[in-house]
């Protein structure tokens, strides 16, 4: 087992801020529109992901609409985004990149080009191929919990997938944001913040 590059505690931070509702909440939507502002790091390289398309192009809205200059996944090619957020970080100024899924894996956004990185929502994945409803019903029928067998064990993947856009060379720092309060407040929550990196963390409550 080769040890990790990182000094994780050092480089960053992990903050569950205190916000007014959870992810199954109407309000939700709403909500994030609200208080991503107040996370947002207007100078730096920042990466907000969502685990829908959906809700990301209503939040787009509402955050232009507060006279945000946002960089979304879907309204340009991959390429064309990476390259015109990296030319803006070139050019000392911030820039704000935004997308689903498709941004939170092998992506490689380095130094400069991501310091704020801000996660949505835990990535629950809704069993809609027929592989994942057998899966689900196979593990029903023995008696098992499908969401805790399944769907929380590939969650816990990706958001550790999500958390690895952060640092990507040896030197490299910043925040991590999770707007996802079940973390702490469901009995799945501690299992899966405790697979992550041991970041430094700021609860807060």
């Amino acid at each position: 087992k080769v040890p990790s590059p990182f000094d994780y505690p050092a480089q960053a931070t992990l903050h569950l801020p205190k916000v007014s509702c959870e992810p199954t909440d109407k309000a939700f939507t709403q909500m994030l529109i609200d208080c991503l502002p107040d996370f947002i790091e207007p100078a730096q390289g920042n990466l907000i992901l969502f685990s829908s398309y959906w809700q990301m192009g209503e939040v787009a809205k509402g955050l232009r609409a507060k006279g945000l200059s946002l960089l979304i996944q879907g309204e340009a090619s991959r390429e064309a985004l990476l390259n015109l957020h990296k030319s803006k970080i070139d050019g000392g100024n911030g820039s704000i990149l935004m997308g689903t899924q498709g941004l939170s894996e092998g992506l490689d956004l380095p130094g400069n080009y991501l310091t704020n990185l801000i996660i949505t929502k835990l990535p629950f994945a809704v069993p809609t191929s027929p592989v994942e409803e057998a899966q689900a019903e196979y593990v029903q029928k023995r008696g098992g919990n499908a969401f805790l067998s399944i769907t929380v064990p590939d969650a816990s993947k990706k958001l550790v997938q999500s958390c690895g856009r952060l640092l990507r060379k040896e030197q490299d720092s910043g925040r991590i944001v999770i707007l996802d309060r079940r973390l702490i407040s469901k009995r799945y929550g501690k299992a899966m913040l405790d697979s992550l990196p041991p970041f430094k963390r700021q609860i807060d409550y």
